[in-house]
């Protein structure tokens, strides 16, 4: 029997006059590698935010059947200040982990795959958007999240390493049972490592598996475009 780990109920977000997400419902399965999908502008951040509870729904109302100690979440972007005189390691250890001493202690196993052991000395600032991003993705991770939020985290990172870390995902999502839910806009990820689909355009356009959704009816209310080409191979 499949739990409920979030539930949203009626959610309107509003920014003084400007309807940012209106009349949005769904429920996200525990387990499941759910995707939100939509153009810019189509809410998917601010949605992510509400289910985090770091942003208050201006209508409705949402049930999370998890605490903030089993969460892990990525932000799109985080602003550094360049001259700030701090490192990797030091940073992780301070704003994430104060109990957690990065710089002396062995790196957890996925340190590899993230390829951040050669940058602990770094300082932050000095880190492009990708580097930033594998730091960020590693200190969520080291926690042993039961749920994974990552909004576009894979922004400024090589087709390579991207391909790398969608495939780490995949396994901790299949092995571990970590739920992720993570918002994009890469239709071709989403088709390949997707469970659940949850279409967006300031309303809820549709939900459901990438197979079963990904229509020319559906992709025409979410892009004013209807779809041309889409591998719907789930990935092994």
């Amino acid at each position: 029997m499949t739990e409920a780990l979030i539930h949203a109920d009626n959610i309107d977000v509003s920014f003084g006059t400007t309807a940012v997400l209106s009349n949005v419902s769904f429920t996200i399965e525990r387990g499941s590698f759910t995707v939100l999908l939509g153009p810019n502008g189509a809410g998917k951040t601010q949605l992510l935010r509400v289910m985090l509870g770091l942003l208050q729904p201006t209508n409705g109302q949402v049930q999370r059947n998890y605490s903030t100690a089993d969460a892990g979440y990525v932000p799109q972007k985080l602003i550094i200040d360049p001259t700030f005189p701090i490192t990797v390691a030091e940073f992780l250890d301070v704003y994430f982990h104060p109990k957690t001493v990065w710089s002396n202690a062995p790196l957890p196993a996925f340190s590899n795959i993230f390829q951040i052991d050669s940058l602990l000395n770094k300082r932050v600032g000095q880190l492009s958007g990708g580097q930033l991003q594998r730091v960020l993705l590693a200190a969520a991770l080291s926690t042993k999240p039961s749920v994974l939020f990552l909004d576009e985290f894979a922004t400024g990172i090589d087709p390579r390493g991207q391909a790398e870390l969608y495939h780490y995902l995949h396994r901790l999502n299949e092995k571990d049972h970590v739920t992720i839910v993570m918002v994009s806009h890469d239709i071709d990820i989403t088709a390949q490592y997707a469970d659940v689909v949850l279409c967006l355009n300031k309303n809820l356009i549709c939900i459901g598996k990438p197979q079963d959704v990904f229509t020319q009816d559906n992709f025409q209310k979410m892009y004013g475009l209807p779809l041309t080409k889409v591998d719907l191979h789930h990935h092994d």
